[in-house]
C-alpha cells in the first residue's frame, strides 16, 4: 500500500515536472528573438534604446518571465531596464524595455573604439516557484 502511494506520488511529481519545464522553456526560448534583432535608437535627447521582447508560453502552466537589460560601457552600467510579467499558458505578453541616456553621454558611448556590451539576465519559473531557469549573457557591441 504504501509502495503504490510513494509510486503515486513519484509520478505526480514527474509529471509535474515536465509540464512545468515545457511551459517554462517555451518562454525562454521565444523571449529573445532569433538570429540579429536590429536596434532602431531614437537619438533624441535623451537617447533612446528599446527592446521589445514577445514570450510565448505555449505550455500547460503560467510562468513568470523576469528579463534585465543594461547598457554597460567601458565596464560601468550607463543605463538599465527591466521587467517582470506573468505569460499565462496558451498565449503571448509583449514586453517594452527602454534604456534612456542623455544625449551627450551616447555621442560618446556610441563612437568608435568604445568598449560597448548589452548584458541581459533572464529568469523564468512555473509551477508557485517550484522550477526555475535563468541565464546571464554578455553580447559585445560597438559602434560601426
Amino acid at each position: 500500500m504504501i509502495g503504490a502511494l510513494i509510486a503515486v506520488v513519484q509520478l505526480a511529481s514527474t509529471l509535474g515536472l515536465v509540464i512545468g519545464m515545457h511551459s517554462m522553456l517555451g518562454v525562454f526560448s521565444t523571449a529573445m528573438s532569433g538570429g540579429e534583432q536590429g536596434i532602431e535608437i531614437q537619438f533624441t535627447d535623451p537617447v533612446i534604446v528599446p527592446f521589445n521582447l514577445a514570450p510565448r508560453n505555449g505550455g500547460f502552466v503560467d510562468t513568470v518571465l523576469e528579463v534585465r537589460i543594461a547598457m554597460i560601457v567601458d565596464g560601468v552600467e550607463v543605463a538599465y531596464d527591466s521587467a517582470l510579467v506573468s505569460v499565462p499558458a496558451g498565449s503571448s505578453v509583449p514586453v517594452d524595455l527602454e534604456l534612456s541616456v542623455p544625449l551627450e553621454d551616447a555621442e560618446e558611448y556610441f563612437q568608435e573604439g568604445t568598449e560597448l556590451q548589452w548584458e541581459t539576465d533572464i529568469s523564468v519559473t512555473s509551477l508557485f516557484d517550484l522550477i526555475s531557469f535563468s541565464n546571464h549573457m554578455v553580447m559585445e557591441a560597438g559602434a560601426e
